[in-house]
């Protein structure tokens, strides 16, 4: 175990980075189902579960991630550090989660953007003069004197 866990091992647990919490066990018995060769009762009134080995094997190492992702109160832990660990455990069942690398980007500021200053006429101008060009080239009938005597209002 590279770090100490951060809450209080059950002490019949095989020492080493995957624990449970003392006095965290509902006894679901969902972990002994998952890795019954990892996991244990304590045979007490009131039964608790505690590692009774250590995973050493890719197929135990699965078996010990997958009681980490099985059980309900998140109690059963993982202490250590390994990146190829904690890259596979959500980081709640860490007590050393790994941090995230910072990506620092250099952004090139852009500069200040002035609407009524820049050389493209707003859409409204743009609008109007197509408006505009539009109403001379409507073709408007000619009147006549001699109409408006016709037609008197």
């Amino acid at each position: 175990m590279a770090c100490a866990p951060k809450f209080t091992p059950h002490p019949k647990s095989a020492p080493g980075d995957f624990y449970v919490a003392e006095g965290e066990c509902l006894a679901c018995g969902v972990p002994h189902v998952v890795a019954p060769d990892l996991i244990g009762w304590t045979g007490k009134t009131i039964p608790h579960c505690f590692w009774k080995k250590q995973p050493e094997t890719k197929a135990e190492f699965d078996r010990a991630i997958a009681v980490l992702e099985a059980q309900e109160l998140e109690c059963h832990r993982y202490a250590g550090t390994d990146p190829a660990i904690l890259n596979r455990v959500v980081p709640t069942y860490c007590d050393y989660p790994m941090q995230p690398q910072a990506v620092v980007e250099r952004v090139e500021p852009q500069s200040p953007h002035f609407a009524l200053l820049d050389d493209r006429p707003s859409l409204l101008a743009r609008l109007w003069r197509t408006i505009t060009r539009a109403s001379w080239l409507i073709q408007r009938p000619q009147v006549s004197s001699d109409d408006v005597k016709e037609n008197p209002r």
